[in-house]
């Protein structure tokens, strides 16, 4: 289960849009789920609409009314001059909405099911009186699947409680929805969101990310692409400077943060997508929120300890970014035509890579989310070169990446001698035509077992959802790469393809034990006690139509 979060102060706008027909029309049968039995009783039954939604926002708003309390957010910008983000005003940040979102191959869940989540979900998150104070008023509403076909609830809560007193949870509350959901997950054996159990953390989608990458034609967001481009640029790349002319080769607008007061310290990045319209505006992203992985910090991990000549080449290259104009430096490596026997090479240091993998100890997270950087920097890097089958390889990519997605902190962690980086320079560097040079049997079987170490890695540390996930996402795609075109025209490695089927026989096997452990609750159970209503009812609970309430009753 996914939960989104997002803080707003339209409580009206908020019921409106969820009670109308969505921007796809993807919702159909907007009804309440979810609430106390005041809200259950008027709404419960009835297929909202823009009435409703008014409604039912007055009485979710009627406490702060009441009490007049306010909650505020900064709203910030960079100032141009500075380059420094400034509190440039301040607006209402009381509502709280949080979508929570199944896998689409996830078990069917109904209302009564999803009333009883909704509830638990809330007790969770301190919003009602399980947390010791006085409840907060909300709503959940259901209706169709989302264009992409997963169920899911809305939730939209006032953070002014019935006091109030304001909620004391609005800070830290993503990660305790990440906590609530893998709670939830457990009790009602719903499918374990990957990457949440080894305490990863990946950037989801946002709708208008979602819509471009649709008007585009695009497989994925423009973020995603934007971390496949510069992934693979860094895996390929031995100094700072190399990198910002592969990344900006790419197709990749590439601007320097500066150190205040400096015009040459440069402390991070952010990066657009060249646009192919001189007319479409460029749509900005910070290195650290395209992936952990990706921070300039992060990065810099890549290469070598800089020097005095180093740090000049990369503060020219970074100049000429941000003024638009040319790279400072021509005929570097990432210029160069490779050798002949770059191709064996690559395989090779491929090679001692994955021997390199099997001393790093397991629980070593920072070593392993390395390993996790540098084999999805390859994939990426081989998804640019072998167009024919880049959806899959980027996909692979993509899904091995989230095992790079660490919060970590202390001494940067260099380059190992053994890495990716051959791989990822022959793929980047070799024209399409020469495709029939590159051994690309000897190449698919050292990538594939660097990911099925990873692989195995999440199954001893009992990262069983991450594991699955791997394997059907990453290695399975990988198995079925076909390679032809290259220089030694052969299926792709099919050596483990027991052991994947063995891996996928144990997952099965341990969902089957987790759901029969589960306490799923059956469809008709009670649902927790409901809000007190302090401030009174705002119309009487005989309900008396339309009609009734136009000559003034139930008000």
């Amino acid at each position: 289960m996914i939960p989104n979060v997002v803080k707003g102060g339209d409580m009206r706008g908020l019921l409106r849009y969820l009670a109308g027909p969505g921007r796809e029309n993807e919702h159909t049968n907007p009804h309440v789920i979810g609430g106390d039995d005041f809200l259950l009783a008027w709404h419960g039954s009835e297929e909202l609409n823009a009435d409703a939604a008014g409604e039912i926002s007055d009485y979710l708003e009627q406490p702060r009314q009441h009490w007049g309390t306010e909650i505020r957010s900064q709203v910030t910008a960079v100032d141009p001059e500075t380059d420094e983000r400034v509190v440039v005003g301040y607006r209402d940040q009381h509502v709280w909405h949080c979508s929570l979102s199944l896998p689409v191959d996830d078990r069917t869940v109904s209302d009564d099911e999803w009333r009883a989540i909704a509830s638990d979900f809330m007790d969770e998150m301190g919003f009602t009186e399980a947390s010791g104070k006085a409840p907060a008023r909300w709503v959940a509403i259901h209706h169709g699947t989302s264009k992409r076909g997963n169920d899911h609830i809305h939730i939209a809560a006032s953070m002014v409680r019935e006091d109030g007193t304001r909620w004391d949870g609005r800070y830290g509350d993503y990660r305790r929805a990440q906590e609530a959901c893998r709670s939830i997950e457990r009790k009602y054996g719903l499918a374990a969101v990957a990457g949440r159990e080894a305490g990863l953390g990946a950037r989801g989608a946002k709708p208008a990310e979602l819509a471009q990458a649709e008007r585009a034609g695009m497989p994925h967001t423009a973020p995603v692409e934007l971390a496949h481009r510069i992934r693979s640029a860094a895996v390929a790349s031995q100094s700072e400077d190399e990198w910002i002319r592969r990344v900006r080769k790419a197709g990749v607008v590439l601007k320097p943060y500066y150190a205040k007061g400096t015009t040459d310290v440069v402390t991070g990045y952010k990066a657009a997508l060249k646009p192919e319209d001189y007319n479409e505006r460029l749509v900005f992203y910070g290195g650290g929120r395209l992936g952990k992985d990706l921070s300039l910090p992060r990065v810099r991990e890549h290469f070598a300890e800089p020097t005095l000549e180093s740090s000049a080449a990369a503060a020219a290259e970074w100049t000429a970014a941000a003024k638009g104009q040319a790279p400072a430096l021509r005929g570097g490596p990432d210029d160069m035509a490779l050798t002949p026997q770059a191709p064996v090479n690559a395989a090779r240091w491929l090679a001692d890579f994955n021997d390199q993998l099997k001393s790093i100890p397991l629980g070593d997270d920072v070593a392993w989310s390395d390993a996790a950087r540098d084999v999805s920097g390859a994939l990426s890097a081989w998804a640019r070169f072998d167009t024919e089958n880049r959806d899959e390889l980027n996909a692979a990519a993509e899904q091995v990446a989230r095992s790079a997605q660490v919060r970590r902190a202390g001494v940067p962690h260099r380059r190992p001698s053994s890495s990716t980086l051959g791989a990822a320079v022959v793929l980047l560097q070799t024209r399409t035509d020469g495709k029939g040079k590159v051994a690309g049997t000897l190449m698919a079987r050292q990538v594939f077992g660097a990911v099925k170490a990873l692989h195995d890695r999440q199954v001893a540390m009992k990262h069983l959802a991450e594991a699955e996930v791997l394997r059907t996402r990453a290695l399975e795609r990988l198995q079925r790469i076909p390679l032809t075109g290259y220089g030694d025209e052969t299926s792709a490695p099919v050596a483990v393809a027991a052991d994947l089927k063995a891996a996928g026989e144990r997952a099965t096997a341990q969902k089957v034990a987790e759901a029969q452990r589960g306490t799923r609750p059956e469809p008709g159970d009670p649902v927790k006690p409901p809000l007190p209503n302090q401030l009174g009812p705002q119309r009487s609970r005989q309900r008396t139509g339309r009609a009734g309430r136009d000559q003034g009753h139930g008000r």
